[in-house]
């Protein structure tokens, strides 16, 4: 039992993956936003897990390439905060385009499945946001 345990704990740490996020600010001179804004990043956002009878074993963290044990954090709430804080760090002001999704499979252990909490959305600024985060960036200048 305990090579069993010992097993399914290897296996899990090989393909439990971590927590991934992705963003590009590459358009390909498509205009991804509103008549309004301008799309300025777009961000996919994936968070692995395994669990044993419903009971998280290996889920990924709150930080990008990361893993936890016996935790559970697949919930909308860590996802969407993964996903405004890249939103930020990528210069949007709001998000557009979003979508959530969770999927589950189980994978060849008994009693053991896989979800994936895959958030995806794109990131937009307006035109009067985009000037005064340039003139706050120019008056922080000496």
């Amino acid at each position: 039992m305990k090579k069993s345990l010992l097993a399914l704990a290897a296996a899990g740490l090989l393909f439990a993956g971590c927590t991934s996020v992705e963003s590009t600010q590459n358009f390909n001179g498509i205009a991804c936003g509103t008549a309004t804004e301008k799309g300025t990043c777009q961000i996919l956002i994936q968070i692995p897990g395994y669990y044993l009878l419903g009971l998280p074993i290996i889920t990924g963290d709150l930080a990008d390439g990361k893993f936890t044990f016996f935790t559970y954090t697949q919930t909308t709430d860590n996802a969407i905060w993964l996903l405004t804080k890249e939103a930020k760090s990528k210069g949007a002001t709001r998000i557009i385009n979003q979508h959530l999704v969770m999927q589950e499979c189980f994978v060849p252990f008994p009693f053991v499945s896989k979800k994936i909490l895959n958030v995806s959305a794109t990131g937009v600024r307006s035109r009067s946001a985009a000037m005064r985060h340039a003139r706050e960036a120019y008056d922080r200048e000496p």
